[in-house]
């Protein structure tokens, strides 16, 4: 039986768990009933697992016929701190809403977790064709406080073997029921700043008595609307842009401080990306010089890692899941400039990354992503689970794959600049 004819069968299954979880959402570092609720889900299939703390669950299906090959299902759990709005792009159209007020599952983190616990009552019912073992991973705080990294720490500490990683995301912006996977560029790699320049505050009426950040940020704001023109390789995808701006309680005092903050995304990172970091804190500095204010840098990030697929790997996903679920379906298509903790899995083991389409008028279904309007067509859940499915059955019964870990946790956080406070962290070594 192909593994969309298992999902189609689990179909309600699948749905009626996305709807629990976006009616219950939890925001990042506290998903304390999401994790429950999955755990239980995965008690109720015999599915062996274990709860990492503050950092998720990873979850062991072992096949019949073990040939020491491993692959890594991941899903992302945590929700958002948005108002979701009674109706999606349609009136009527929404087929749940969230209980929790000013938190949503407004990227689709609900249904990730929906089609990963398909694909694992798939995966359970073959495992007598599955030719070794598969984890599960169900993420916390992908959105906002990077809780993988507890997970990363346990699998090196108690050395597990991992060959190849497979995830997805649901992607508003494509038709429903696509999937895409790209050779190589699927996400970029995000820069964050959030920067406080100090001035001298004063009275409006006499402006020469004070040094107005205000004009100092006018400056550096005009300087990085040029920067991308006059710095960067034209041939390099970046963005970026200013999200917040602080500054004044009255229209007559001139404020003491401005604070602004924004990001930067881009899939070059060593290039395009670091020239960006450079040249953005060169401009910050020598404009407060200029205007006699003085920048204060509470959070500079360097650029992080895009989601890079491994090609070889994206062009037997393609055609393995193209067979189970249509080939017409499966494509590659347009990069997301978004970015996603999933870089850190494919920095250490070869693997792949979808995108799941669910763009659909009809039902509403195609606002932006962390937007309140945003929903999900729950039709293309049953095409994520069995494309997760088919891509661990494929590749464990598959030889000759790109396999093994290409860099260890430790070592991807010290190449990465973390400090080793923050190694100590995950490690537990404290």
């Amino acid at each position: 039986m192909k593994n969309i004819e298992l999902a189609s069968k689990y179909e309600d299954y699948i749905i009626n768990m996305r709807r629990y979880f976006h009616e219950n959402p939890e925001l990042s570092n506290l998903e304390h009933n999401t994790v429950n609720t999955i755990s239980t889900e995965l008690d109720s299939m015999g599915i062996e697992h274990i709860i990492v703390e503050n950092g998720g669950i990873l979850a062991t299906i072992k096949g019949q016929k073990d040939n020491g090959k491993v692959v890594l299902l991941r899903a992302d759990i945590d929700a958002l701190p948005v108002q979701e709005t009674a109706d999606n792009l349609k009136i009527g159209g929404r087929t749940c809403i969230s209980k929790a007020d000013g938190v949503m599952h407004a990227c689709g983190h609900d249904g990730h977790i929906a089609m990963l616990l398909g694909a694992a009552k798939i995966l359970r019912d073959k495992k007598d064709e599955l030719e070794g073992t598969v984890y599960l991973c169900f993420e916390r705080g992908e959105e906002a406080v990077g809780n993988v990294g507890y997970i990363f720490a346990y699998i090196e500490k108690q050395g597990i073997k991992i060959d190849t990683v497979y995830g997805m995301h649901l992607l508003a912006t494509a038709p429903s029921g696509q999937l895409i996977i790209n050779d190589t560029n699927m996400m970029a790699g995000a820069m964050a700043f959030d920067i406080t320049i100090e001035g001298r505050g004063g009275h409006g009426s006499r402006p020469d008595q004070a040094v107005n950040p205000i004009d100092a940020f006018w400056a550096i704001y005009g300087g990085m609307l040029s920067l991308r023109i006059q710095k960067i390789d034209p041939y390099k995808t970046l963005t970026y842009s200013v999200g917040k701006v602080n500054a004044g309680v009255a229209g007559n005092i001139i404020p003491q401080t401005v604070n602004f903050s924004g990001s930067m995304r881009t899939f070059d990172r060593e290039g395009a990306g670091m020239t960006f970091y450079n040249e953005l804190r060169r401009l910050i500095d020598s404009t407060c010089e200029a205007y006699g204010c003085k920048p204060i840098y509470n959070l500079y990030t360097k650029p992080g890692i895009p989601v890079l697929n491994d090609p070889e790997l994206a062009v037997f996903a393609r055609k393995v899941i193209g067979n189970d679920i249509g080939n017409d379906i499966v494509v590659q298509g347009e990069p997301w400039m978004a970015s996603d903790s999933y870089s850190q899995y494919l920095k250490q083991w070869p693997g792949v990354y979808a995108f799941l389409g669910m763009e659909n008028a009809e039902k509403g279904v195609g606002a932006a992503h962390h937007n309140q309007a945003f929903d999900v067509d729950e039709s293309v859940l049953k095409l994520g689970a069995a494309s997760a499915a088919t891509y661990a059955i494929e590749y464990l019964r598959t030889d000759g794959l790109m396999g093994g870990r290409r860099m260890g946790y430790r070592e991807y956080l010290q190449a990465y600049a973390m400090s080793e406070a923050h190694i100590k962290h995950f490690f537990g070594e404290e």
